[in-house]
């Protein structure tokens, strides 16, 4: 009986559900682009690496307390050690690995590539079995003067074999012959990286320094084992070294990358689950329609000796059987979402090479199984509610919805409320991500269930001027959306979601555009700031920038800044290094405890903190794990405002220079007179960029404005999915109000009454819902920035631009709302009189 009675239901209401099954489709859709372009990407990586590292049959290198990415470079032996590797019995070819920075200049003079890419400076491997580069034209670098590049950055920057350009280095830049063009196996390029290619001698001399390289890469005699070539080489290469077989080197590798692959994932995926939480809003929203709407039909099924049991288990196999179809066709479009996700990073100008698509079992398994639940989950509650409906029910002659607002909805609404968004607070000032998650979903949730409670009085604020100024279709579509409190915040609370979100990130943006902006224009002294782009020593200015800078007339103060990826005290975190004689001339460091001066190559300056109690005493000491290991240091130094520094300890530079290979400076602070001076003598280093204080804000915002552009492209799919249930559900208001409109038709109202009346209803739930969403963004920023409040972001901005941007997003969900309505409000105005009022 359950089954024939589902099969019938799906048929007679296939166009209800069609809004439900669109909404699943997007949201498992986006799921599944994220989860086959992250396989796609990470298949494509693992061959290529595997391809790259085929010949190794062992390597030697100096071990790596960090984790790092490919071309990075834990410490440096000694060439000499070639020597020692090759005389030990079962070696047949070796061949050096030695990397770092290096980028070129194209025809106009500006840098190819950039840190976020990625550029590396390598040398290539005279070994063909060793090379992971295969030449497409040319031949390979042979002095001091050639290089080989890329194909992708050759043809990025117009060059070829025979072309001049300019080399940028840890030196001075300097002139060199292209002279080669490569491929990275079967690819134009390993991962969007920029690669410049020098012989073994030059990479030395450019990268790091005359006899250092960073690893020996070997081929293993004819029937000697990989694992046995390790193990006679281990006592030659010294306690300080080691040595791994190529298949080890090839799962590190693969593993690195599969970090990286797996975080790119990760921020995709957190986008997917949105779209799919917004869906389950609106199947929820249509099936607690048609089950009001089919309370006669479910009452007469009653009559006859239906179960309630029974009646609940039509609606859920409805919802399971919707769901399986929805996820289905959702899974066949993740092809394309992915293919779509892939050119929005392209044109960000983030290429990633990609083989053949990627659908794994887990794929199909994840997608089907949230579809099917999400689903069947959201129609859980009005499938109870139509096992509930007595059969006396089946006497009345229309749909009656009993879901009025109570005293107990109210009080469990701002109970929920309140725990959310202490469970949020609590979160963030903890750092924990599980908890900031739980606690964002909860308090979406527990605004949903208010959402009927503030329904009705705000439909009548919003409506009021739409009442006064469209007459009668204006007092309807008011009567209309607080007639039903309940559906109206159902309806609204998708939207709630897409336009929180949006705004959040907006108005966080905007706040830490301002605080950071208004700390650097109160604390910061100097006059200009050189810019590399660069984040971390991977990449950056050459110091001999920094030198000649010095030498400029009218240039009184310069300092360097260096960054790194470092563990404090076993934590990730990122550290900088500073001229310290030079750093408190022009940054406001308040009251320092201690002496500057002192840090040497040993000592780290950290701020107070912002609790009762101090972050640190001098004479404390912290455990700092470079690259190469851990090192010891000692607090000599402790200042009070950490108003324009991005980080809350530092050191100098002398702990870099004897810690990290790389002497690459991140940016450089600056006092002079005039910026012309500056900005001439930066001309031959393409990556620097000279700023005053407010070019560099002006930089550091769009930077930023670019990252919300990205994230806001991504939660569009969650707004698409919300506006389609507020479509959704004006359609199906529309067949329960078949007798009302017949009504209003007989006396009089025109049909453009009748759709301007639709779609002003639709205006006024997107209000509502944009409303909501407003001031939950305004909550959640709010919330974050007391938690940063510790790193200089104090107070919540809301600047003009930005005012102007959360207005633009309420508006814009008005005007959506209109054309959402627009299918619905013709459908409405095209009923029949006769056969509407007749409707029962």
């Amino acid at each position: 009986m359950i089954a024939t009675l589902t099969i019938r239901q799906l048929a007679a209401n296939k166009l209800r559900l069609l809004a439900t099954a669109f909404a699943v489709v997007l949201g498992v859709a986006f799921l599944a682009g994220t989860l086959i372009l992250t396989d796609t990407i990470g298949r494509t990586f693992d061959t290529l690496l595997a391809s790259a590292d085929a010949g190794t049959d062992a390597y030697v290198r100096n071990p790596s307390a960090l984790g790092l990415g490919y071309g990075e470079s834990a410490g440096t032996l000694d060439a000499s050690l070639v020597d020692a590797v090759r005389a030990v019995d079962g070696v047949d070819q070796v061949s050096v690995a030695v990397s770092g920075y290096a980028q070129i200049v194209d025809r106009a003079g500006k840098a190819v590539g950039t840190p976020d890419t990625g550029v590396l400076g390598m040398n290539w491997a005279t070994v063909d079995a060793l090379n992971p580069f295969t030449l497409s034209s040319g031949r390979a670098p042979a002095g001091p003067g050639e290089i080989a590049i890329d194909k992708h950055s050759a043809e990025l920057a117009h060059l070829g074999v025979g072309d001049r350009t300019t080399v940028l280095s840890a030196g001075a830049p300097h002139p060199a012959t292209i002279v080669g063009v490569a491929r990275f196996g079967e690819v134009d390029t390993a991962g969007g990286l920029s690669v410049v290619l020098f012989d073994d001698v030059t990479a030395q001399a450019v990268l790091h320094r005359p006899g250092q390289i960073d690893a020996i890469a070997v081929t293993a005699a004819e029937g000697v084992e990989p694992d046995t070539l390790v193990a006679r080489l281990a006592p030659v290469v010294g306690d300080s070294n080691e040595v791994v077989s190529g298949a080890t080197l090839t799962r590190e590798h693969q593993d690195d990358i599969g970090v990286e692959v797996g975080q790119f994932g990760t921020f995709l995926t957190i986008f997917a689950l949105i779209a799919v939480f917004v869906g389950a809003f609106i199947i929820n929203n249509t099936y607690s329609i048609i089950v009001t709407q089919r309370t006669r039909e479910m009452a007469l099924l009653r009559a006859i000796g239906a179960s309630g049991r029974q009646v609940r288990a039509s609606v859920l196999a409805e919802a399971a059987a919707t769901g399986v179809v929805a996820s289905t066709v959702g899974l066949a479009a993740g092809v394309a979402v992915a293919n779509g996700l892939l050119a929005l990073f392209g044109a960000l100008g983030v290429d990633i090479p990609v083989g053949a698509t990627v659908i794994t079992t887990s794929t199909v398994l994840i997608c089907m199984a949230v579809g099917f639940v999400v689903t069947v989950v959201s129609a859980a509650m009005p499938a109870r509610r139509a096992s509930r409906v007595a059969p006396i029910a089946a006497l009345r002659d229309v749909a009656r919805d009993r879901t009025a607002v109570s005293r107990r909805r109210v009080v469990i609404g701002s109970v929920s409320t309140a725990a959310a968004a202490a469970t949020l607070l609590a979160g963030l000032d903890a750092t924990n991500v599980e908890l900031v998650g739980a606690g964002a979903v909860a308090l979406f949730l527990a605004v949903s269930m208010l959402g009927p409670v503030l329904a009705r009085p705000a439909a009548a604020v919003l409506g009021a001027p739409i009442a006064k100024l469209r007459g009668t279709a204006g007092v309807i579509a008011r009567q209309n959306a607080m007639r039903n409190p309940t559906r109206t915040a159902r309806t609204a609370a998708s939207l709630m979601i897409g336009v929180a979100l949006v705004s959040f990130l907006t108005m966080f943006a905007a706040s830490v555009q301002a605080n950071g902006a208004a700390s650097l224009r109160t604390h910061y002294h100097g006059t200009a700031i050189v810019d590399s782009g660069a984040y971390d020593a991977t990449s950056g200015l050459s110091p001999t920038l920094a030198a000649e800078l010095e030498t400029q007339p009218g240039v009184r103060t310069v300092s360097e800044q260096r960054t790194s990826a470092v563990e404090i005290d076993g934590s990730p975190d990122e550290l900088v290094a500073f001229d310290t004689a030079t750093i408190a001339t022009l940054f406001d460091l308040g009251p320092v405890h201690g002496d500057l001066a002192d840090l040497g190559a040993d000592g780290i300056a950290v701020f107070t903190g912002t609790g009762t109690e101090p972050a640190a005493h001098l004479g404390d000491t912290r455990t700092v794990t470079f690259p190469g290991g851990p090192s010891t240091f000692t607090v000599r130094a402790i200042y009070d405002s950490l108003d324009g520094f991005e980080f809350s300890q530092f050191v100098d530079l002398a702990a870099f220079e004897a810690h990290l290979p790389a002497k690459l400076d991140s940016r450089i602070y600056l006092d002079a007179d005039d910026l012309t001076v500056v900005e001439r003598a930066a001309s031959a280093f393409p990556t620097a960029k000279v700023l005053g204080v407010e070019g560099f804000i002006a930089q550091q915002s769009g930077r930023l404005d670019t990252i919300l552009a990205l994230v806001t492209v991504l939660l569009g799919m969650a707004v698409l999915i919300a506006l389609l249930g507020v479509a959704n559900t004006l359609a199906l208001s529309i067949h329960e109000r078949r007798r009302e409109l017949g009504l209003l038709r007989a006396v009089g109202m025109s049909r453009a009454q009748v759709r301007a009346s639709v779609r002003w209803e639709s205006v006024i739930i997107a209000l509502f819902g944009a409303g909501l969403g407003l001031g939950l963004g305004t909550f959640l920023t709010y919330a974050a920035l007391h938690s940063l409040a510790g790193q200089g972001l104090h107070d919540l901005s809301i600047p003009l631009g930005s005012l102007l941007t959360v207005t633009v997003i309420a508006a814009g969900a008005g005007l959506a709302g209109v054309a959402t309505a627009v299918l619905p409000a013709r459908r409405a105005a095209r009923l029949d009189v006769l056969n509407a009022i007749a409707s029962g």
